[in-house]
């Protein structure tokens, strides 16, 4: 099996980081970074806020509301978006009550000291064959957008979902935001593609789209927001060990490989740079879960025949 890229779900959020490319110092906006928890050995969450610091990474999305990151980002200026986990889905989307004790539980004691900025509904609903969770999406969106309205946050925090639940409410003109894109730096003997060449390749070609501005094949003149998968790699993760290398960096906050992320060791004077020596690398695609990841892959990779 011939390793892909990690599927990408589309959802309405406005994430992103800056990334400072060396020798041009060009802002990339519209970047975003993932940071899972799926690992056993990961650095605590206020190490993990130096090293984005040092990175000058100004906007995160996590998987959860855990309570000790929610507290480690507080008063970093960190924008973060958090995710309501697909196990809640039910319970929020049936009982308004239930939506409200979440906000109350999950959002309002660290807000706005934690700069919550979104909350994704769910994750990776319309890609998974669960399609009953599908309809959890709409009525749970509206039950946590009540109870923010309640406490006043809504002109603060949105409320995200995948694109497609909004499609079936007639918003057909939202603009896309690309929640989770990235290429594994090692896999399984029959995962090829899966080496920290193409790795880089893949995320340096992503960069260099961005500062284009370049929106979708079907709205080329939207502006698209994308954040990287992922931070971390993460040894906890079932499936195939391409799943566990997908971070940026290792476990202990060393590079898995190096895009030149760090360029200094001070945190306050640190900037993030490109290397574009990397030579132009074959990859192949075996399968692709929808025409439009695909389009949106193949018009990074086609950055290296340039």
């Amino acid at each position: 099996m011939n390793v892909v890229p990690r599927r990408i779900t589309i959802v309405i959020q406005l994430l992103g980081f800056y990334l400072l490319i060396h020798g041009l110092h060009r802002k990339v906006e519209g970047l975003g970074i993932n940071y899972g928890q799926l690992g056993d050995n990961l650095l605590p969450p206020a190490r993990v806020v130096q090293l984005l610091q040092a990175c000058k990474f100004t906007k995160v999305r996590i998987y959860d509301t855990n309570p000790q990151i929610l507290t480690a980002f507080a008063n970093t200026g960190i924008e973060l978006i958090v995710t309501v986990e697909n196990a809640k889905l039910a319970g929020l989307s049936a009982d308004a009550q239930q939506a409200s004790q979440w906000v109350a539980a999950n959002i309002q004691p660290y807000f706005p000291a934690t700069r919550i900025t979104g909350i994704a509904v769910g994750n990776e609903v319309i890609t998974a064959e669960d399609t009953t969770s599908m309809g959890y999406l709409v009525p749970a969106m509206r039950n946590i957008h009540a109870a923010l309205v309640a406490l006043g946050f809504d002109p603060y925090i949105k409320v995200d979902a995948v694109l497609a639940a909004i499609y079936m409410l007639g918003f057909n003109r939202v603009e896309v935001r690309v929640s989770e894109t990235g290429w594994p730096s090692a896999g399984d003997a029959n995962e090829v593609g899966a080496t920290p060449q193409n790795a880089l390749t893949y995320n340096r070609n992503l960069v260099r789209r961005q500062m284009l501005n370049e929106g979708t094949p079907l709205r080329p003149g939207m502006r698209l927001e994308i954040y990287l998968f992922a931070l971390f790699n993460e040894d906890s993760k079932p499936g195939p060990t391409s799943e566990r290398n997908y971070g940026l960096f290792l476990p202990n906050g060393v590079a898995a490989y190096d895009i030149g992320l760090l360029t200094t060791t001070s945190p306050s004077s640190a900037t993030i740079s490109l290397s574009s020596t990397a030579a132009p690398i074959k990859v192949e695609h075996m399968k692709y879960q929808r025409f439009m990841y695909m389009m949106i892959i193949v018009l990074l990779l086609g950055w290296q025949v340039l």
